[in-house]
């Protein structure tokens, strides 16, 4: 894959290959069909025959170990340091979610793409444009985007990816589907099937702008991290806007492949 800094269609990077946890992936999803045009609506409904793009939405995280699917696992995320930018940091020979998302997008659009080759695009598509919106998936090489950062959040072991996953999420006490209504209900999106475009660029900013916070705690050298519940109100609002932004962009970006 090459790497490229195209402008798509609205929108739309993360370590690790994992991103949102797959309540997550949904909510982004359910925002998403939520808000596609009836075009849009009829090509996914023909892609994705007796499926909506909840259902699909974490297929990519649940083949990524299958060894015809392993050399996927890049394309999850990508390394970006605090002073670095996207065209100077190193990328995998693999491909990174730039590269992918590009890609999908491509064959999406692509008449000759076979039935198959649509359909896994389509599902990749919904997944990736998910991952780019989790800002730890543009991540900090040096911790791996916060995977080898060991937290305890409200009592609770786990990672500061992991945290930023789902240990947030499972916190608001809603299911995926309460929860995209719920976000929907905070929207500013005023133009239901025709949003500007947004590059890359701007997505792996908004990303990396949030890292001010997402690592305002106290660095320790031994043991956990202890984060409680003020961390959560701090982060709250940055958490709901990613979650919203990737369900819209991704709504936008299928509108204007199926117009």
């Amino acid at each position: 894959m090459k790497r490229i800094l195209y402008l798509l269609p609205i929108v739309l990077m993360v370590n690790n290959v994992h991103a949102w946890g797959p309540d997550g992936h949904k909510i982004v999803a359910q925002i998403a069909q939520d808000k596609l045009s009836p075009n849009a609506l009829k090509a996914v409904a023909k892609i994705l025959p007796g499926q909506d793009l909840a259902s699909v939405a974490n297929w990519a995280d649940s083949i990524k170990s299958n060894p015809e699917w392993v050399h996927t696992k890049p394309w999850h995320f990508v390394d970006i340091a605090d002073e670095d930018n996207y065209e100077t940091s190193e990328h995998a020979p693999e491909g990174d979610i730039i590269d992918a998302i590009t890609d999908m997008v491509k064959t999406l659009k692509t008449s000759s793409s076979t039935d198959l080759e649509k359909q896994n695009a389509l599902k990749f598509l919904v997944h990736f444009v998910g991952d780019i919106h989790q800002p730890l998936h543009v991540g900090r090489p040096d911790d791996h985007g916060g995977n080898s950062i060991k937290v305890t959040f409200m009592g609770r072991s786990m990672n500061l990816h992991s945290l930023w996953d789902s240990g947030m999420i499972s916190k608001q006490g809603m299911d995926y589907m309460q929860y995209a209504r719920f976000l929907q209900g905070q929207s500013t999106f005023t133009a239901p099937y025709d949003l500007p475009e947004i590059s890359f660029s701007k997505i792996i900013e908004e990303d990396m702008s949030s890292r001010k916070e997402i690592y305002n705690f106290k660095a320790i050298n031994e043991g956990p991290i202890k984060l409680e519940d003020s961390y959560l109100k701090r982060n709250l609002s940055t958490m709901n806007d990613r979650l919203l932004k990737g369900g819209e962009r991704l709504s936008n970006m299928l509108n204007q492949i199926f117009k």
